[in-house]
C-alpha cells in the first residue's frame, strides 16, 4: 500500500511539473507568434520580398500542435489515473 501511494504522489508531482512546462512552452510560443508578426509587418514595409503571412501560419501551427501534445498529455493522465483509482477500490 506504502508503495502504491508513494507512486501516485511521484506521479502527481511529475505531472504538475509537466503541465507547468507545458502550459509556459505553450505561453511563450503565443507572445512569441504576436510579437514576430508585429516585427515582420513592420519589415515588410521596409522590405517588400517578405511574406509575413507564411511564418505566422507556420508559427500558429507549431504553437497549435504543441496545445494538441499538452491536451493529448492531460487526457493520458486522466484516463491512467482514472483506471488506477478504479482498479484499487477493487481491491
Amino acid at each position: 500500500m506504502f508503495i502504491k501511494d508513494r507512486t501516485f504522489k511521484v506521479v502527481n508531482i511529475a505531472y504538475i511539473i509537466l503541465t507547468s512546462l507545458l502550459g509556459m512552452l505553450l505561453i511563450y510560443g503565443i507572445i512569441n507568434t504576436m510579437v514576430s508578426l508585429k516585427y515582420e509587418t513592420e519589415k515588410e514595409i521596409m522590405d517588400l520580398h517578405t511574406n509575413p503571412a507564411s511564418d505566422y501560419i507556420r508559427q500558429t501551427l507549431e504553437v497549435s500542435c504543441e496545445f494538441l501534445a499538452y491536451v493529448l498529455f492531460n487526457i493520458l493522465y486522466l484516463l491512467l489515473m482514472g483506471h488506477a483509482k478504479i482498479r484499487n477500490t477493487r481491491q
